[in-house]
């Protein structure tokens, strides 16, 4: 393991970065390569979040003053920016007692629920921007009088400079991101930004949060609706991966995968990392991209109709014999091209034409589901094989 300077780690893939149940000294910002969060149930290891670059982790623990609460490992190569329990804790230590009360309570009760979020971190950039802000407007509403009287334009709100200062300390991003997250929030009128003029080149900024008791829940709400439009500069806001994309339309990254296969999605929708991609395609053997190998799939894994591709022919003849006609059509009414395809290749003329009158425009979704699992129950019985 290598390091470029004194708090940067570098992983390689697999490797553990730490695991359940260790005491929680540091958390960690990704640099470069990906990160994976999972905990073992049952001695299955149960993948909770894939996070890539910019995103933070390990951190609930520094704040709940607890042991992690899963394992980290690196999804693939990774440089981990370390970030020290001082920095997680500077802002959290500037707050009256109140509010760090009721932000480590906030912590156990989702550790205790677990909570999938608390379990990654922040999602983006634009999260942590937005919570580091909220940190510094409660610190700063909930100031004693008299040190309050101190501060220079207090009722101004927060120095725009100072608190941008605070938050590049801590996740380590640009101005430039931290502009275009502040202006959108202005645009939405979220946030409110007052100008002093003091005859210097630039005029003192001030930042106030229009609604700060709501401010996490609308922040956390916006992020979402911006995520399904091209909005922004911000690297994090523009390029997902395929399991952000599952987790924002709420489908599974196999189903997806499946549905570009069928190019069911739009081509402007791909862009790839040249680097990347010539690196990945020059460790691949010759001819590998002129032809398409399908994968097979185990016996105990056929579950979907379309799986049927995967079973041989003799077999599917002596299913199809004892399923019936009605059977044979709720499968017709809800496999896809290759599916139907494999269905009608094992059925004679005369008996394919009967079951295509079974096929109907709608099915039982119940019905369905049951004649999928006994095709499937066939299968097994008649190569041997059952699924546990």
């Amino acid at each position: 393991m290598g390091a470029s300077s004194p708090n940067i780690k570098s992983f390689f893939k697999g490797q553990e970065i730490f695991k359940e149940g260790q005491e929680s000294s540091v958390a960690y910002m990704i640099k470069k390569g990906a990160v994976n969060i999972y905990k073992v149930l049952n001695n299955e290891k149960i993948i909770l979040a894939r996070l890539g670059e910019g995103e933070i982790f390990g951190e609930m623990g520094i704040i709940a003053k607890g042991s992690r609460t899963a394992n980290a490992e690196a999804a693939e190569y990774c440089d981990l920016v370390i970030l020290t329990d001082q920095i997680i804790l500077k802002l959290l230590d500037q707050c009256p007692k109140t509010v760090q009360y009721m932000i480590r309570l906030f912590v156990k009760r989702l550790a205790r629920t677990g909570d999938m979020i608390s379990a990654k971190g922040h999602r983006s950039n634009f999260t942590s921007i937005c919570r580091i802000m909220n940190l510094s407007y409660q610190n700063h509403l909930n100031m004693p009088r008299d040190q309050a009287k101190k501060e220079r334009n207090h009722d101004m709100g927060l120095e725009y400079n100072k608190l941008c200062k605070t938050i590049r300390g801590i996740i380590l991003v640009s101005q430039g991101e931290i502009d275009t997250v502040i202006n959108k929030l202005k645009s939405l009128r979220i946030v409110e930004i007052s100008d002093i003029r003091t005859g210097r080149a630039f005029p003192d900024r001030f930042i106030q949060i229009v609604d700060p008791l709501n401010f996490p829940e609308i922040t956390n709400n916006l992020f979402k609706e911006l995520q399904k439009t091209a909005y922004t500069s911000t690297s994090e806001l523009q390029i997902v991966d395929i399991y952000e994309i599952a987790e924002m339309l709420n489908s599974d990254p196999k189903v997806l995968y499946k549905k570009i296969a069928n190019e069911d999605f739009p081509e402007t929708m791909f862009l790839f990392d040249r680097c990347k991609v010539s690196e990945w395609a020059s460790q691949k053997e010759p001819g590998y991209f002129s032809k398409v190998k399908k994968k097979k799939k185990s016996l105990e894994d056929l579950e979907d109709i379309e799986d049927i591709v995967f079973v041989d022919n003799s077999t599917l003849k002596e299913v199809f014999n004892r399923l019936g006609y009605h059977k044979l059509g709720v499968l017709m009414s809800i496999a896809e091209d290759d599916a139907r395809k494999k269905i009608l290749l094992n059925l004679a003329r005369k008996i394919a034409r009967i079951v295509q009158d079974e096929v109907r425009g709608s099915v039982d979704e119940a019905e369905a589901e049951d004649t999928v699992t006994e095709l499937f129950e066939l299968v097994r019985e008649i190569k041997g094989g059952s699924k546990s």
